[in-house]
């Protein structure tokens, strides 16, 4: 899977200022050329057209978290705005001029787009304290938000994980409130619990009997996700091939051994700390194969296929029953 892809745009100075803290925040993260992310960046001019820059990039290029930075005068904290409201007053003139009092930003509109991030990813601890906000104000920052907001919800854009593609606004105070290298550290934080989520390899046995029906098995308290029916399987080693990491998976989760016939089917899932790819692959037990054993599990199932939604299942395994109950 490729690198994530991020955009991060900050503003140019506006109200006669000459400095803006968002545009030197990105000009002071290009420069460390992270090479974990692929980061684009653009300063967006504080305007009308300004706001609309990102909105009508991204349909089409492949993000994977929008981040926009802007600075308020009122912040002491860094603020992370939960939403963007349609509407614009404006207290000062934008770059162009423009001063609008009490307008839409869009007619025959949503008043408020949320932001599609998980706000509760932030609730472990930060290298800098913040404030979730739900005013991103009324001014070019929430404008740019709502139209953002707006494109990512109307298209139905997605991210690599097919969710759909996250966006924040981040508001920034003075540098004489958090230090430029804090504000910084703050960001990659933000950058970092968004998009980099751990991507493992894993494969399922759909293993069945002479009658058709599937054997399926309870995660044991000791395990993630315990009380969890899972089909067998596990974690693939560095270099492993399917078929020869199912095969040592299921001997040490089950002692058994098994015969694999055909592939199943692929999937893929997001969980809240990693992405995983299970591949599944349709098999039996050799005829020669020792007495199943309960290694890692409570308990195992015969079940027949059309039974196999009754039952409390892991999230990524959820994804397999159509393909095994259409495969029947």
């Amino acid at each position: 899977m490729r690198k994530p892809k991020v955009l991060l745009t900050g503003f140019e100075p506006f109200d006669n200022s000459s400095f803006n803290i968002s545009e030197k925040l990105v000009t002071e993260i290009e420069r460390l050329n992270l090479n974990e992310y692929e980061i684009k960046t653009k300063i967006l001019t504080v305007n009308e057209e300004g706001s609309k820059i990102v909105s009508e990039l991204i349909p089409y290029e492949d993000y994977d978290f929008i981040l926009h930075l802007g600075f308020s005068n009122n912040a002491k904290k860094i603020h992370l705005e939960s939403r963007a409201v349609n509407k614009i007053n404006m207290n000062i003139k934008d770059n162009s001029g423009r001063e609008l009092k009490n307008k839409l930003i869009v007619n025959d509109d949503l008043d408020e787009y949320i932001s599609t991030v998980n706000i509760e990813v932030f609730n472990e601890d930060s290298p800098v304290d913040f404030l979730i906000s739900s005013d991103a104000g009324t001014f070019v920052c929430n404008e740019t938000y709502f139209r953002t907001l707006k494109t990512i919800n109307s298209n139905q854009i997605k991210d690599r994980f097919n969710r759909t593609l996250p966006c924040l606004f981040v508001h920034l105070p003075s540098e004489k409130f958090i230090q430029i290298s804090d504000q910084i550290k703050m960001i990659l934080w933000i950058l970092k619990s968004v998009v980099d989520k751990k991507i493992i390899d894993v494969v399922a046995a759909i293993i069945s009997n002479k009658n058709g029906d599937v054997l399926v098995a309870k995660r044991d308290s000791k395990q993630p996700h315990p009380g969890k029916w899972e089909f067998p399987g596990g974690k693939l080693k560095h270099n492993e091939g399917v078929k020869e990491g199912l095969k040592r998976e299921i001997l040490e989760e089950l002692m058994i051994d098994i015969d694999i016939l055909s592939p199943c089917g692929e999937v893929q899932h997001l969980y809240e700390e990693y992405f995983v790819n299970l591949k599944a692959m349709n098999a039996k037990i050799n005829q020669n194969s020792p007495q199943l054993k309960l290694i890692v599990h409570d308990e195992v199932l015969w079940m027949k296929k059309e039974n196999l939604e009754t039952l409390d299942w892991l999230e990524a395994n959820i994804k397999l029953i159509k393909i095994i109950q259409n495969q029947s």
